[in-house]
């Protein structure tokens, strides 16, 4: 009789288990659920679209300064990169060759390359010929504005200063018609 109500309560127990794990997906799927709704993709790489791209200031490997109001009038595409990122370097002629094609309509590239233990020199060489580039260490001013949650992480700033794409691919971020 002993074994028979351990058994039970054994059985009780490990359902009350499963009950609070079901309980905690479900609560986690609502959450991602209503994010999406929102507008805000789960895993997207940092702002969402349509948000403004908050205060930064950087400077550019040719001591060029680059702030927010650089992104007033013009798209801007903005690459963000890192040195630790295995995906990163093989990235980068991509983002290169997207950034000739969209400078054709106007559109102005800039790369953020962001330092941690390995060394930037084989990155800067694949990027600083053709578009401007930051070089910055984890957790600098773009980045942080830019909220950026993975690498390579790719932005289309819209003339108004908000983003108007995002994307974890270097092609050009497609621009979301903003609602009227």
């Amino acid at each position: 009789m002993a074994v028979l109500a351990a058994a039970v309560v054994l059985l009780g127990g490990l359902v009350l288990v499963n009950l609070l794990l079901t309980g905690a997906v479900i609560r986690k799927l609502r959450k991602i659920t209503k994010e999406s709704l929102a507008g805000r993709v789960p895993g997207s790489p940092g702002l969402a679209v349509g948000a403004e791209v908050p205060a930064f200031s950087a400077l550019t490997v040719t001591d060029r300064k680059v702030t927010t109001d650089d992104f007033a009038g013009e798209r801007t595409l903005v690459g963000f990169f890192s040195t630790d990122c295995p995906h990163c370097l093989p990235k980068a002629p991509a983002f290169v060759a997207t950034a000739r094609d969209a400078a054709a309509d106007g559109v102005r590239a800039l790369a953020v390359v962001v330092e941690g233990e390995k060394r930037t020199a084989e990155l800067l060489a694949a990027l600083t010929d053709d578009v401007s580039v930051v070089v910055e260490s984890e957790g600098g001013a773009m980045a942080d504005a830019f909220e950026v949650r993975a690498f390579p992480s790719f932005f289309l700033v819209g003339p108004d200063g908000t983003v108007a794409g995002s994307s974890l691919k270097p092609e050009l971020p497609a621009a979301v018609p903003s609602p009227a």
